[in-house]
């Protein structure tokens, strides 16, 4: 008699151990779970910069494209342009 119940014993024992394993460690367990949801969030968080980067751009496109004073400061910034008359005074560190 104790040798079936040592052995009804082993067997529950085996089944939770598996049981927990599977729920642990398959392709639908926790820990994947929780890998898969820590990836969503970086993603989503890479989403959302890249449309905060979109929205900025379009105002730039905006400016360049209907607002004249921002349209010189760039052409004075980056291509070192000036107006008719102007001059330009170059400073050097010494």
């Amino acid at each position: 008699m104790k040798s079936i119940f040592s052995l009804t014993n082993m067997l529950m024992v085996a089944i939770i151990v598996g049981c927990i394993s599977l729920i642990l460690f398959s392709d639908r367990g926790l820990i994947n779970l929780w890998s898969l949801k820590k990836e969503k969030l970086e993603i989503q968080n890479e989403i959302n910069n890249l449309r905060n980067q979109i929205a900025l751009l379009e105002k730039e496109e905006e400016k360049l494209k209907f607002d004249e004073k921002y349209i010189e400061k760039i052409a004075r910034e980056k291509f070192k342009m000036v107006k008719p008359g102007e001059r330009v005074f170059k400073v050097s560190e010494q």
